[in-house]
């Protein structure tokens, strides 16, 4: 009985299958923490945790705040297009057929082109982005990052008011 299971095993399976995705989906607690169903990031280089885009997290709005990106001066290489006049000899062809013989004749021209590559020209100046820009709203005492979106929605809340947001990660320091 080769590919097929009896009834009674493919009802263990499912069980088996079954048992270890419900102990993963989480039940509410009594403290009113909020319940995460997703699975939580390893910690980044800053030491804030980030967290899966499907969880929500409710609480009372504290505040917020919004860092502009940083940038500081630097410099770079300034590459240009230093470019080459170039000529090649270009063969033209052209058959002639009378009966049984045919007849070519070839004639060249000379064709001018440019031949460009980028070369170092020098350096220049701009603005590298040493910390990007971002969004934070605290709930309850914590800080979580959020995007523009969410934050613009907590900006029109009331502080004191309940908020439920989807965080990026937690941390905003």
């Amino acid at each position: 009985m080769h590919g097929r299971l009896r009834p009674a095993a493919t009802a263990v399976a499912a069980l088996l299958l079954a048992a270890p995705l419900s102990a993963c989906a989480g039940t509410p607690s009594g403290s009113g923490a909020p319940v995460s169903s997703g699975p939580v990031a390893a910690r980044g280089g800053s030491g804030e945790t980030a967290k899966a885009p499907d969880d929500t997290v409710a609480g009372v709005l504290g505040t917020y705040r919004h860092d502009p990106p940083k940038t500081v001066p630097a410099t770079r290489p300034r590459m240009a297009d230093a470019c080459t006049d170039r000529t090649r000899r270009v063969r033209h062809t052209s058959s002639r057929h009378s009966g049984k013989r045919t007849t070519t004749r070839s004639r060249y021209t000379t064709e001018h082109y440019q031949d460009c590559r980028k070369v170092r020209r020098g350096t220049e100046t701009y603005q590298r982005v040493v910390r990007a820009e971002r969004w934070c709203v605290r709930l309850d005492d914590v800080w979580y990052r959020v995007d523009a979106a969410t934050y613009d929605t907590a900006t029109n809340t009331d502080r004191g008011d309940r908020l439920t947001i989807t965080p990026l990660g937690t941390g905003c320091s």
